[in-house]
């Protein structure tokens, strides 16, 4: 992966850095729980940030529009991709954000490969840690990706999406309907982003 990539880098440790919550904290700070289907949803219970605050956060992250969130620590495998340049928000240590080289890789394929059960098997093999697991960002960047042209991976994106959607929209009807369109998009899902090794 470390060849699609700008950067791969962290949020602040508010311990070390900043406090949260204070009088004049107006920025949402944002953890795993917050990245919910894709999406950043801060809700009133999101840890705040002063403006002080997030600018270092920013000095370390460097969020930008396109980049793509990983949850590397406790529950790790949460992705998202940042739609608009966050103005009011940045992450915590334990989310990472990843800078792709657009010109070889496309954001969404991208979160979509670390979603897939191939490539989440192969990075969680290097998880570490005790009671607070992590996969480490050096492991990280050493993970095997399949890297298909540009425009057959905006195929893809576009094909994953639409399934997306459709499990999405399903939000009335029964339970088990529900569940079979669920497991039905993740194994086409996977299908659509195993490869097979070219060989040499």
């Amino acid at each position: 992966m470390n060849d699609v990539i700008l950067s791969l880098n962290t949020g602040l440790n508010p311990r070390q850095f900043f406090k949260l919550n204070t009088d004049d904290a107006r920025n949402f700070y944002i953890t795993i729980r917050e990245i919910q289907d894709g999406r950043i949803v801060p809700t009133d219970k999101t840890d705040r940030i002063n403006d002080e605050a997030l600018k270092l956060c920013n000095n370390r992250s460097n969020l930008e529009k396109g980049d793509v969130l990983f949850s590397g620590t406790g529950t790790i495998g949460e992705t998202a991709v940042i739609e608009h340049k966050p103005e009011n928000w940045n992450i915590k240590e334990g989310v990472y954000t990843i800078k792709p080289k657009k010109t070889l890789i496309d954001s969404y394929f991208l979160r979509y490969l670390l979603m897939s059960s191939t490539i989440k098997d192969s990075y969680m093999k290097k998880v570490a840690g005790g009671t607070v697991q992590s996969i480490p960002m050096k492991e990280l960047r050493a993970l095997q990706i399949p890297l298909p042209s540009l425009k057959e991976q905006q195929k893809l994106v576009s094909i994953i999406q639409k399934f997306d959607s459709l499990c999405t929209d399903i939000s009335s009807g029964l339970p088990a309907e529900i569940d079979a369109r669920q497991k039905q998009y993740e194994y086409y899902r996977d299908q659509l982003l195993t490869f097979k090794e070219k060989q040499s």
